[in-house]
């Protein structure tokens, strides 16, 4: 189980300060709104949903939901274009990279987490398709594992990282049950009907607590102004001068999690 992370002051609370954020915003559109799932983009096929269990952020489910031997196999026969396929497994390598054990005296790295092509009879593997937003299944499933990215929105490395953790078990930051210590929710700026995408989950013995800290870097969270109904922001930070919502990177926090949830030791 992980500790917590005692760093510096900024990586301590996650934050950033004054700092460019990278969303998958398009003239105007955030992808991750159209995913058609919960919160936006987290689809879960097997009937789960993270709203009425106990479930959060610095949380990941234990058992069947993390994928056998940390190998993700995938399919991208739906996505046609040689570029975007491109991008989808650059994306792929970078989160391979980054989780990665680096053992310099030797010069190589120890992968965590593996992504690769699926075998020709494999069934349970992650299908990557076109969508009208980004989203993606949650942890592994014996329904169909999949991942949709529309284009242009979704198709930028961050956001394909974003989603992939989706993929790998985890969850938003702001749903996390402690949030309300280190953000404020606006509810009266959220958009009718879009409520619920504010969920603030419970811990409970049905998954796993890895104790870590809030993290406002991290590439889970959701931005300021996520479903507003007015332009006005739906969530603020309760440390001055802290940006969220960047799809830049997995922040420190966000690679010690994977690390942990799947079992990588340095």
């Amino acid at each position: 189980m992980l500790n917590h992370i005692f760093i510096s002051f900024s990586l301590f609370f996650g934050v950033v300060f004054n700092s460019p954020i990278s969303n998958p915003v398009q003239n105007g559109v955030d992808y991750e709104w159209l995913g058609g799932g919960v919160e936006g983009d987290m689809i879960f096929h097997d009937g789960f949903d993270p709203r009425f269990e106990a479930t959060g952020r610095g949380v990941a489910l234990w058992g069947p939901r993390r994928w056998s031997k940390n190998e993700v196999p995938y399919d991208l026969s739906l996505i046609t274009n040689a570029g975007h396929r491109q991008m989808i497994e650059s994306a792929m390598a970078k989160l391979v990279e980054v989780t990665s054990t680096h053992i310099p005296d030797q010069g190589i790295s120890k992968a965590c987490i593996k992504f690769r092509p699926k075998l020709p009879k494999e069934i349970n593997v992650l299908k990557v398709e076109y969508g009208t937003g980004c989203s993606a299944t949650v942890g592994f499933s014996f329904s169909p594992n999949t991942m949709s990215l529309a284009y242009p929105g979704c198709f930028s490395s961050g956001t394909i990282q974003h989603e992939l953790l989706h993929v790998l078990g985890f969850y938003h930051e702001q749903s996390r049950p402690d949030r309300d210590l280190y953000i404020t929710v606006n509810h009266g700026n959220i958009q009718k009907g879009h409520e619920h995408n504010f969920s603030k989950y419970r811990w409970g013995n049905t998954v796993l607590n890895q104790n870590t800290t809030y993290d406002f870097n991290s590439i889970m969270h959701y931005g300021t102004n996520y479903f507003s109904g007015n332009g006005q922001s739906t969530i603020t930070p309760n440390v001055p001068g802290a940006r969220i919502g960047q799809r830049d990177h997995l922040s420190p926090i966000d690679i010690a999690e994977v690390r942990a949830l799947y079992g990588c030791s340095d």
